[in-house]
């Protein structure tokens, strides 16, 4: 069974997708500081470290919907606009997800819309239920 996730009923459907996908064993999420009315970067993500963080707590929320934490993330995927902003955006990771241990991760360097900066797809295995 697949549910999809969607937390405060954002408009991404209307652009042919879903923040979040979650199945028996995984969920399945990306976050990004893209603000879903203008399609720019929202304007609190005024450095790399906010616009991570902000990406950060868009995934939280969307695992917090299927009973999951940060501390589920075994693989992200990161995406980042410039390679400049490497140093920044891995301090401001490695706070989010503090003393670690850490998921696997790949970093990448590419073209983001809506000129983000940063974009994070996260993969979190799923507690088992009781019952």
């Amino acid at each position: 069974m697949t549910e999809y996730l969607n937390p405060g009923n954002l408009s991404y459907p209307r652009f042919g997708m879903n923040p979040g996908v979650a199945t028996k064993d995984y969920v399945f999420c990306g976050g990004m500081a893209l603000d879903l009315e203008t399609l720019v970067r929202k304007p609190e993500a005024d450095t790399i470290a906010n616009e991570t963080k902000i990406a950060l707590e868009e995934i939280q929320g969307i695992l917090e919907t299927a009973g999951c934490t940060l501390g589920d993330v075994v693989k992200t995927t990161c995406y980042l606009a410039d390679d400049s902003y490497r140093k920044e955006f891995w301090t401001a990771y490695t706070e989010v997800f503090g003393e670690g241990p850490y998921p696997a991760r790949t970093t990448l360097v590419v073209g983001i819309a809506g000129d983000c900066r940063v974009e994070i797809d996260a993969v979190a295995l799923r507690p088992k239920r009781q019952g």
